[in-house]
């Protein structure tokens, strides 16, 4: 069975229902009363949703057409998230039985998700990948804190990756690169500047060192701009912004090489910067709401409302 999500409105999930509901054979004239349709637009209707023919077969037999549906077949995926299915499990276990007996769907939805091993072998493991994102980001968000008081502090930090390689560095930045939050340090031995993704920090300490940085906020920037200029993802981003106090002009945690702000006699802000176009900037800007306008580049705006419309997507 296809169709797209847009067609499926009220009256036609209606229809659909009453397919769901059909086992075996029927004759169309009974069929096309029962989804108040025409035999005709009950036909276009099959045509339309069983374009494959897979769950419905029409024929004609003593002069009577017949309507063959497999009720099986008429099942339907649902885009849903582990915590989306948790939700769903849960909501059935907590349904009563005089519920359940009042709702013959319900009981039936209840009963493959209570009584299906694979179902239950599912939600423990999706239980688990729930609560290992869930730990996973609180250790981000408490290495970022970290982090950014060791910048403040310009103190030497010894790391630890995924990788179980060890580190003692000195954090310079923390940027978007390549599309992944990393940390830019300056490495305690040959001070060179190195990335790391935030996704691969382990664990981390402080260090007691009489030693400070010698890399300068100068010498980082040319070393982000000399990345950024290998992977070609960096582009001009130009951007008019309404009521420009009322909004951050400075999206956290990315390299905005080149800014340049010019305020129009209307009291618009032209906001232009080198930036490397990635979720978490798409995000900055729906947070700006409509307060702003791109501008330019093109390409840009085009990913920004497919990023959009794809979020609006998964929402619906």
């Amino acid at each position: 069975m296809k169709g797209s999500v847009s067609k499926l409105g009220v009256e036609v999930v209606k229809k659909l229902v009453v397919l769901g509901d059909k086992q075996g054979t029927i004759k169309l004239s009974d069929l096309a009363t029962e989804m108040g349709l025409s035999c005709e637009d009950t036909l276009i209707f099959l045509r339309e949703w069983f374009p494959e023919g897979g769950g419905v077969e029409v024929y004609t037999s003593n002069n009577e057409s017949l309507v063959d549906i497999d009720a099986s077949s008429l099942e339907y995926m649902l885009p849903l998230t582990p915590s989306e299915w948790m939700g769903l499990y849960q909501l059935m276990d907590n349904l009563s039985p005089s519920q359940l007996d009042k709702n013959t769907a319900l009981k039936s939805l209840h009963r493959k998700m209570s009584e299906g091993q694979a179902i239950h072998k599912v939600m423990g493991l999706l239980q688990e990948i729930e609560a290992w994102d869930q730990e996973i980001n609180e250790k981000q968000q408490n290495h970022l804190k970290q982090l950014e008081a060791a910048i403040e502090a310009r103190e030497l930090i010894g790391i630890t990756t995924i990788h179980h390689k060890n580190y003692q560095i000195f954090p310079c930045r923390i940027i978007h690169l390549e599309g992944k939050l990393s940390l830019i340090a300056e490495d305690m031995n040959d001070h060179c500047l190195l990335v790391v993704p935030m996704f691969e920090l382990q664990d981390l300490a402080a260090v007691q060192s009489a030693k400070s940085p010698r890399v300068t906020a100068f010498e980082v920037e040319e070393f982000i701009a000399a990345i950024r200029s290998m992977s070609e993802k960096e582009t001009r981003l130009i951007l008019k912004i309404h009521d420009p106090q009322s909004v951050n002009l400075f999206p956290d945690h990315h390299f905005l090489g080149k800014p340049c702000m010019i305020t129009n006699p209307q009291g618009d802000l032209i906001w232009a910067a080198y930036v490397e176009p990635c979720e978490d900037l798409f995000e900055w800007l729906i947070g700006l709401k409509g307060n702003v306008e791109i501008l330019d580049p093109t390409k840009f705006k085009d990913d920004f409302l497919m990023y959009c419309e794809e979020k609006l997507r998964k929402v619906a």
